[in-house]
């Protein structure tokens, strides 16, 4: 992602958008602090799940 879009607001945007306040799952790079805090906002929590994605050595997963 772009820096110039950090904190434009449109991932809020696009969350709201699709998901709303409803349940969800998504898997999220273990070292993305950013993404973490963006989703934490958002009511998502880890749920002890972990996996890695081709180059992404750990992901963990989080539930709304």
């Amino acid at each position: 992602m772009l820096a110039r879009a950090h904190g434009s607001g449109a991932g809020q945007a696009l969350l709201d958008a699709v998901l709303g306040d409803r349940p969800a799952s998504l898997w999220v790079a273990a070292d993305n602090p950013r993404a973490h805090s963006f989703y934490g906002r958002n009511g998502f929590v880890a749920d002890g799940a972990t996996s890695s994605f081709g180059p992404i050595g750990t992901t963990v997963r989080l539930v709304r």
